[in-house]
C-alpha cells in the first residue's frame, strides 16, 4: 500500500512538471499617470508651455499572475528607460521626480546647453488581448532642442502562458513565403505605390528586400506593423503604419 502511494504522488508531481500551462483568462488594468511641469522663459512652440513637461501614461496589470506582471513591467520600462532611471517596479513618478531635481540643478547652475528643453508625451492606445496574447503600443514624442521633435511608437506583444515577446515569425513559422507576400502587396496598396513603381525606389529597405518588422501590435482590425520615423524612410514621412486585416492573414497565424 505505501509502495502504491509512492507511485500515485510521483504520478502526480510528474504531470504538474509536463502539464502545459493555459491561462486564458482577461487581464485587467490601472492606467498610471504622470504629469510634471517647469517654469521657464523660453516655452516650447506648438508643443508645450514649459521648457520641462513631461506627460506619460502606462498600464499596469491589475490581476495577472506574477510571471506576467513582472514581464509587462519589464518590457515597459525599455521604453521609459531611455529618459528616467526606472527601477524594477516601475514607479514612473519617483523616476520622473529624480529626472527633474537633477534638470532643475543643472539648468540653475547653467550647466545645460543652449537650448535647455526636455518635453516628454507617452499615450499608451488600447489594450488588445485574446485567450493567446496580450499586446501593447505607446506613442512617444520628445523634444530636447533642434528643428523638430522625435517621435514613434513602441509595441510588444506578450505570450499569456509564458510572459515571453512573441515575435511575428513565431507566428507564421512555415508560412512565411505567403505571409511576407501578402505584406508586401498590401503595404504598396496602403502607400498608394503605384504597379510601374518599385517600392525601393521609394522606401529604405535592406538589401531592397521587402522586410517587416518586429515593432508590432495586434490590434481589432488586424496586425499593425509600426515602422518609425528614419526606420525605411526619411523623418518627412512620419510614423508608417502597416495593418494586415484578420481576414487576410488568419490562417496563417499560430499562436504558440
Amino acid at each position: 500500500m505505501r509502495k502504491l502511494c509512492i507511485l500515485l504522488i510521483a504520478a502526480t508531481v510528474a504531470s504538474c512538471f509536463n502539464s502545459k500551462k493555459t491561462f486564458e483568462a482577461t487581464v485587467s488594468f490601472e492606467k498610471i499617470r504622470v504629469e510634471k511641469k517647469g517654469s521657464g522663459q523660453n516655452a516650447v512652440p506648438f508643443i508645450s508651455d514649459s521648457i520641462y513637461s513631461v506627460s506619460a501614461a502606462y498600464y499596469t496589470p491589475v490581476d495577472a499572475p506574477e510571471y506576467l506582471k513582472d514581464s509587462i513591467l519589464r518590457h515597459t520600462r525599455f521604453l521609459f528607460a531611455a529618459w528616467f532611471d526606472v527601477k524594477a517596479q516601475l514607479d514612473l513618478n519617483v523616476a520622473v521626480k529624480k529626472h527633474f531635481d537633477e534638470y532643475s540643478r543643472q539648468l540653475a547652475e547653467n550647466r545645460l546647453p543652449g537650448q535647455p528643453f526636455f518635453v516628454l508625451d507617452v499615450s499608451p492606445e488600447e489594450i488588445y488581448q485574446n485567450e493567446h496574447i496580450v499586446s501593447f503600443a505607446y506613442n512617444w514624442m520628445i523634444y530636447e532642442g533642434g528643428s523638430h521633435p522625435s517621435h514613434g511608437k513602441f509595441c510588444f506583444v506578450l505570450d499569456k502562458n509564458t510572459g515571453r515577446k512573441v515575435s511575428y515569425s513565431s507566428l507564421i513559422e512555415g508560412h512565411e513565403t505567403e505571409f511576407l507576400s501578402i505584406a508586401e502587396a498590401e503595404f504598396k496598396a496602403q502607400s498608394g505605390i503605384k504597379e510601374n513603381e518599385k517600392i525601393y525606389d521609394i522606401y529604405r529597405f535592406n538589401d531592397n528586400k521587402f522586410h517587416l518588422t518586429d515593432n508590432y501590435a495586434f490590434t481589432p482590425s488586424g496586425l499593425v506593423f509600426c515602422y518609425n520615423p528614419y526606420d525605411i524612410a526619411p523623418y518627412s514621412f512620419g510614423l508608417i503604419e502597416l495593418t494586415l486585416p484578420y481576414g487576410k492573414i488568419k490562417s496563417l497565424i499560430k499562436f504558440p
